[in-house]
């Protein structure tokens, strides 16, 4: 299988998330993820896209931006925001670390990136040039 690669741009609005989940599920089924795997995934996609709608986004028509590329090894997905009112650059390692020490299980915030951190086989978070965040999950596939 040759590299495959596909581009989305989404409003910034949860409303949408449906179908990000939908289209995600239906690729990692084509491409013969176990059922628990697809879940996985569908959970990592949700939680970044989540996380880009309520804090990396100014506006709905902003949108968020999903790379998603597919080759015999792994499924790579790529989500980017513009960066919101306040988290201009906000997502440091720094900020991350912050986060995950303040995360509790009574607490509202953080479960989200600690989810990623569990279920993607590769997971960064890197600051993009136009002041928001590119999250970078991937999933290694069972190659038989």
């Amino acid at each position: 299988m040759e590299k495959a690669c596909f581009e989305l741009k989404v409003p910034s609005d949860v409303f949408y998330l449906e179908s990000v989940r939908a289209f995600i599920g239906k690729l990692s089924e084509t491409l013969r993820f176990s059922k628990k795997r697809i879940a996985d995934i569908q959970l990592v996609l949700d939680e970044i896209c989540s996380n880009a709608v309520y804090h990396g986004s100014k506006c709905v028509s902003c949108g968020i931006h999903l790379q998603i590329s597919v080759n015999t090894q792994a499924l790579e997905i790529v989500v980017s925001d513009k960066g919101g009112v306040n988290t201009h650059n906000w997502l440091s390692p720094e900020r991350l670390a912050e986060i995950q020490a303040k995360r509790s299980p009574t607490g509202e915030s953080g479960h989200g990136l600690y989810l990623i951190d569990c279920l993607a086989d590769i997971q960064k978070f890197q600051l993009n040039m136009v002041g928001g965040t590119d999250v970078t999950a991937i999933f290694y596939r069972d190659v038989e």
